[in-house]
């Protein structure tokens, strides 16, 4: 006859010699006050089991000694250092003993029991109390009912204390390797594998169809248009199936793919307290000069990445989600031109815009509006070359505009400018709270003050450098001639007319019609905002 636990015993390599020789071979029998339910713990797949072992030989001299039978050993791996972790095995230990199944929960050492402090113990040890059961800790030679209960509480707390500096060692030797450009664990992205000591570089057998991927992407290819075309080749994922826009999205969102560490940040409940659940923010890991941090070669370099980051985005319609991703914007105006009740971005439908909040919910959620694609779209171009072809060179609504295109055509100098400004704000604190720890509270030495301040100064000094270097206006030549402005419209892609209008215009709203037949020209329709001096803008 088997026992219960044979699956456990099995994963600790106890042969069924020391299984006979530990007593451990058979189920146990007996009365529940004869009977102890032994549960092990270890943190990492990595521990030698050796130590594991020792510890049920311990248990099973206590057993003998104490007259008892070990009816089932529980064992399990979890973290020391996480305890918001669930343990299964723990809780299936205390379910038996609670169900009477035995009278009797042993473990090794109290930090093996549970880290989540006296709360979490001392109830358990009243619903034990309450079955006349027992909680015994086998080194420490606790047992809760020959008065431990103090002792229990005050292990228990100073676990819990523990594994608060556990994790705290554990984080910042992480972030320690990820600021001097280390990997975090996982999969990498398609294309990408780990070299080892923290680096990544090109897997071999995924590179060339990953690379095939990012040529299409820089082309302005949809990943739907992309997917279906590796799939008619024959390519599959790196777990055999199709590819998907929404898996071509996520891999080239990966800042691994461009050879850069990522950023993420844990994830917390509604009181503030760790998860065991981290969240992707596809951002690189910035130093303390707001750089991004590498830790190897990836299959775009990093201007590609920021250059499909940019595409993708110009491609996107704002809020029209789907169960696969995002859709692409189909006509120059969508996601543009909104609904003048609800403000929502209309969305092409056949040859015309509508509002999407009347398409979706009815005439009840919104009286909606509608016209002709290819009318408006018209008018917008001629709009928008008329308007910017006007301003005079000198206009700052002008640089503006310039600047705002000049995001779109380098959209990796416009998220460096974006990093340097995070970094300088942030030195710039740091030195605010220098300040005020010597001069105000007087809580530093003058020269680890004078240290500190000389090299944040340089820091500073060195950001505004770089900081000014990425304001520089580029050549605005082309946008000060109209017949060279219109040519430049007619010849531009859809996703290059979606950018110019951007740069020019804040908001665009499509006034309702009078009715069927409203033969009012569609200028008249068409309320314009657009771009100042004082308008937030997107590269800021």
């Amino acid at each position: 006859m088997q026992r219960e636990d044979a699956d456990a015993l099995a994963a600790l390599g106890l042969s069924p010699e020391d299984l006979v020789a530990l007593g451990l071979s058979q189920p146990a029998t007996g009365d529940p006050s004869e009977l102890v339910d032994l549960y092990l713990r270890r943190s990492k797949k990595m521990e030698d089991l050796t130590t594991l072992r020792k510890h049920l030989a311990d248990a099973v001299r206590w057993a003998r000694q104490e007259e008892l039978q070990i009816r089932h050993v529980w064992f399990e791996q979890r973290s020391a250092s996480k305890q918001h972790l669930r343990r299964d095995e723990f809780e299936n230990a205390k379910a038996a003993v609670l169900a009477g199944r035995s009278q009797c929960l042993a473990v090794w050492k109290t930090d093996r029991l549970d880290r989540r402090g006296m709360g979490a113990v001392g109830t358990l040890l009243d619903e034990l109390d309450r079955r006349r059961a027992r909680l015994v800790s086998i080194t420490e030679g606790l047992d809760s009912n020959k008065g431990g209960r103090i002792v229990f509480a005050i292990l228990s707390e100073r676990a819990r204390d523990e594994a608060k500096d556990i994790a705290l060692r554990v984080q910042t030797g992480l972030d320690s390797h990820r600021i001097i450009g280390r990997a975090p664990g996982g999969k990498p992205p398609y294309g990408v594998k780990h070299l080892g000591n923290g680096k990544v570089g090109p897997n071999p057998e995924e590179y060339p169809t990953a690379r095939k991927i990012a040529e299409a992407l820089l082309e302005g290819d949809a990943g739907t248009a992309i997917a279906h075309r590796m799939t008619s080749e024959g390519e599959k994922t790196r777990t055999g199936r199709h590819w998907s826009a929404n898996a071509i999205s996520r891999m080239a969102h990966s800042p691994l793919w461009a050879g850069l560490v990522p950023f993420r940040e844990r994830q917390t409940d509604e009181y503030g307290n760790p998860l065991d659940k981290w969240g992707w923010k596809a951002e690189p890991l910035l130093d303390v000069e707001g750089k991004p941090v590498v830790c190897g070669t990836g299959v775009v370099s990093v201007t590609e990445w920021y250059a499909i980051k940019s595409l993708i985005a110009s491609r996107t319609v704002r809020g029209i989600k789907r169960g696969h991703g995002v859709r692409s914007a189909g006509k120059i105006l969508t996601g543009i031109l909104r609904c003048p009740h609800c403000k929502v971005g209309l969305v092409s439908g056949g040859e015309s815009y509508r509002c999407r909040t009347r398409m979706e919910g009815g005439e009840t959620a919104c009286p909606g509006a509608r016209t002709s694609a290819a009318r408006v779209d018209f008018a917008v171009g001629e709009m928008w070359v008329t308007h910017v072809s006007a301003l005079e060179p000198e206009d700052p609504v002008l640089h503006e505009i310039g600047a705002r295109w000049l995001a779109y055509q380098d959209p990796e100098r416009a998220e460096r400018k974006r990093h340097v400004v995070a970094a300088l704000e942030d030195a710039e604190r740091r030195l605010a709270e220098l300040d005020d720890a010597y001069f105000v509270k007087g809580r530093m030495p003058e020269e680890r003050y004078s240290r500190i301040s000389s090299a944040l100064d340089e820091q500073i000094s060195s950001l505004q450098t770089e900081l000014k270097e990425l304001k520089r206006q580029t050549d605005l030549t082309p946008l000060l001639d109209g017949s060279l402005l219109a040519e430049a419209w007619h010849a531009a892609t859809l996703a290059d007319k979606r950018m110019l209008l951007r740069c020019a215009i804040d908001e665009l709203v499509l006034l309702s019609s009078t009715g069927q037949g409203d033969r009012r020209p569609i200028h008249d329709r068409l309320r314009v905002k657009w771009v100042s001096v004082d308008a937030p803008s997107d590269t800021d």
